[in-house]
């Protein structure tokens, strides 16, 4: 489990690339089609802009990996669904961020002139989000443990 565990969080820090995000949101909202589309959005990637956001993209992902590897949350039920349900959140929080950030870009709305800080806050959102998820989770499994003894 602890490899399948990672191997998510993995595939979810690649597939939440922002140049992702970008084509998906030209593609569906732009009405692109994919070569035009996958052009425009990885057409201004560069190297240093990839590791620059992805290393502040990373702080959810290594968090959770850290929670797979150094505890043993991935024993119990309750812990495999508290680091689960982190994970969801985590990538829910980041996709609907970015999301939220590229799709002015293609449509008639009007893009922030700050929209661009978002991309530091989203992933630091993401991690609050999905620690306060994961943690609620276990205490509500950890409740309903003592509360169905009790019976």
């Amino acid at each position: 489990m602890r490899k399948g565990f990672i191997l998510a969080c993995i595939a979810s820090f690649i597939l939440l690339y922002e140049d992702f995000n970008h084509l998906l949101v030209l593609l569906i909202v732009g009405g692109f089609e994919l070569e035009q589309a996958a052009q425009k959005a990885f057409g201004h990637s560069s190297f240093t802009g990839a590791i620059l956001i992805g290393s502040i993209r990373l702080i959810p992902f290594v968090s959770l990996i850290a929670c797979a590897i150094c505890t043993k949350l991935l024993e119990s039920l309750k812990g495999r669904l508290s680091l689960c349900v982190s994970l969801l959140v985590a990538v829910w929080v980041i996709f609907c961020g970015y999301w939220s950030i590229t799709s002015p870009l293609y449509t008639a709305e009007h893009a922030s002139s700050t929209s661009a800080i978002a991309y530091i806050f989203v992933p630091i959102t993401a991690y609050m989000f999905s620690f306060a998820a994961g943690a609620s989770v276990y205490l509500l499994c950890k409740v309903y443990e003592v509360v169905t003894k009790g019976k």
